[in-house]
């Protein structure tokens, strides 16, 4: 009796779905229609009272004052409440529907917030208020803000849209009621004729099927019974076939045995499909990457022994006898069962009859471990994110600063001085970011190679130091030197070199405390000369120490994202030096200060220079 009826079933399922469908698009449009309504509102009176004085606003003595007129003008009933405040966000004004707090929030305090919408989450019952807000200005200074507080929109039903959505659901479910009584009506005939089918296949004599259905269904019935007596035929002409058959797979079975063998030295994981997505081979391999053993893996649908959705779900387009989807070679990326940090690539590929291109035999599966590749990829793709997000950042100031030079903040003189200053600063991040990625580059394709020459390394650590100093960084800073007065040339690249120290410096001078101090120090010892970067500054919590020369890497902490930055300088620093065969290394006690010590190998450089000699 189900089977019989569970098309009916589905229908009434389809026809509740359908209805249940055109009721929430319709409460969807009425929730986007209140939420525009209240942005168009709210925005506008917002404007309108930003756009009137202190004054204007501040209520009299014993007056009601401008905020209690719009109160009482108010047609909109998600309305909260409206509150005039100082720059301290201290109340001067206000008002607020029976039952409803107004929450304590400040406005931001950069200009380019200053008018705008937020949304604020209530304590109380209130749920979530919508809130504009503007500025209020007295003789074109800023005096405070209005703020106008709105109770956001809820999904509900409104009992009076019932009737409405009630008319509009009758006509979809009295449609698919008759459409679901015309359609039994229809296929009568075909679930008389599936009776018959099951004597067919008892091995009942086939005789005509005796129904009288109308149009095309008949002529249907009539083909159906001719091809079911010429199958029989066929049955009875492939069991004489099946002799010469036996000779042909013992061949066949001889060809397979070596190809097998072929298969087993391959380094992927193979398994060849029959075109009912049956397993007829599968070499050792599979163990290894997918968790599971050869011998159960033949003769089963990836159903019966794959426990990964993905794979099942990719095999399943290759199942269908005869299917075109063969032609289709596409491929996916899993993880290993047996070691989830493993990515394997899943391929197939299609087989093809020798003697007919269009004869689908089945499909080959070839499971190979992309691990290296996909984490290749991934660095990519994170590099390419990183840098895109660097260079945003400073073309966003750029472009803030432009369009205010060319509007009327453009005609203070101290406003352009700082837009100057700031469009300079920010083209020299730019700048330095660019030249720190195009050599971490090189480094990394090998492409960087050293010039070394014979360097007096306490000039070129003199000359780096004064210009840190001297720079205008840090002028609240103290700035030590202490270097002896005789020290061995090196052979060194003396650009790179110095690339490394200004990085250090910099770093020093960023990330310090007000009237703190950078030292540059360096020993020589034997064979090796010690230079050392020394500041008293917030120093370096030992988790970020791990990742510290790491690139792009920034510290989450507040004291740390409070400067500018990209993250390049101790990578490339650390390249440098490595790439003098020479070490960079880190002291660091959290909060006290920061100690980078770069440690020369003399003789390897004078060793290098003498075999180029």
């Amino acid at each position: 009796m189900w089977r019989n009826e569970r098309i009916g079933f589905v229908m009434i399922v389809a026809s509740l779905l359908v209805m249940g469908v055109v009721v929430l698009i319709s409460f969807n449009y009425q929730l986007d229609s209140r939420l525009e309504q209240v942005r168009i509102q709210g925005i506008g009176l917002a404007r309108v009272l930003g756009g009137m004085s202190w004054e204007e606003l501040v209520p009299k003595q014993g007056g009601a004052g401008i905020l209690q007129a719009v109160r009482h003008g108010q047609s909109n009933p998600d309305f909260a409440y409206g509150i005039l405040v100082d720059l301290d966000g201290k109340p001067v004004s206000d008002f607020s529907l029976p039952g409803v707090i107004i929450p304590n929030k400040s406005i931001p305090n950069k200009p380019t917030a200053w008018l705008g919408e937020r949304t604020i989450n209530s304590a109380g019952a209130n749920g979530t208020f919508l809130e504009f807000h503007a500025p209020v200005f007295s003789d074109r200074n800023l005096k405070g803000y209005i703020r106008l507080g709105y109770i956001q929109p809820q999904f509900r039903l409104p009992y009076e849209d019932l009737p409405f959505f009630a008319t509009l659901a009758l006509p979809v479910f009295l449609l698919m009621t008759l459409f679901y009584f015309l359609l039994r009506h229809e296929i009568r005939p075909l679930r008389e004729m599936s009776i018959n089918l099951d004597r067919i296949v008892k091995g009942e004599s086939i005789n005509k099927i005796e129904l009288q259905p109308s149009g095309e269904l008949g002529s249907f019935i009539e083909r159906f019974t001719q091809f079911a007596n010429d199958s029989q035929n066929r049955i009875k002409n492939l069991k004489d076939e099946q002799n010469g058959l036996l000779t042909s797979s013992k061949l066949l079975s001889y060809k397979q045995s070596r190809i097998e063998s072929i298969l087993q030295t391959l380094p992927d994981a193979i398994l060849v499909f029959d075109e009912t997505g049956i397993a007829t081979y599968a070499n050792e391999k599979i163990s290894n990457l997918m968790g599971v053993e050869k011998k159960d893996v033949i003769g089963k649908k990836p159903s019966e022994w794959c426990s990964n959705p993905n794979v099942i779900s990719y095999l399943s387009r290759y199942n269908t006898k005869g299917s075109q989807i063969g032609y289709i070679s596409d491929s996916i990326q899993i993880a290993s069962k047996n070691d989830p940090d493993k990515i394997l690539e899943v391929k197939t590929f299609p087989l093809f009859s020798p003697k007919n291109d269009n004869n689908l035999l089945g499909n080959m599966l070839v499971i190979k471990d992309c691990t290296e590749e996909q984490l290749a990829k991934n660095r990519r793709g994170e590099f390419v994110a990183q840098v895109a997000h660097e260079l945003k950042t400073p073309l966003n100031v750029l472009a803030m600063y432009s369009e205010s030079l060319l509007g009327e903040d453009g005609t203070s003189e101290a406003f352009r001085v700082d837009a100057v200053n700031v469009i300079h600063d920010e083209v020299e991040r730019l700048s330095t970011l660019i030249n720190n990625m195009l050599a971490l580059t090189k480094f990394d394709m090998g492409g960087m190679q050293l010039n070394r020459n014979r360097v007096r390394l306490h000039e070129l650590l003199e000359d780096a130091f004064n210009n840190i100093s001297q720079s205008g960084r840090g002028k609240d800073l103290v700035f030590e030197l202490d270097l002896p007065k005789e020290m061995s040339a090196v052979y060194v690249d003396k650009d790179l070199l110095r690339i490394a120290i200004n990085n250090l410096l910099t770093n020093a001078i960023k990330y310090n405390r007000p009237a703190g101090k950078v030292i540059l120090a360096a020993e020589e010892m034997n064979g090796i000369i010690e230079i050392r970067v020394q500041d008293t500054g917030i120093g370096i919590s030992p988790n970020d120490q791990q990742h510290i020369f790491e690139k792009f890497f920034r510290s989450n902490e507040e004291s740390v994202r409070e400067q500018t930055g990209h993250g390049l300088g101790l990578p490339l620093a650390q390249k440098i030096i490595q790439l003098h065969h020479s070490s960079l290394e880190l002291e660091s006690e959290y909060s006290k200060g920061t100690t980078f010590i770069i440690r020369l190998d003399k003789e390897i450089g004078s060793a290098i220079q003498e075999g180029v000699a």
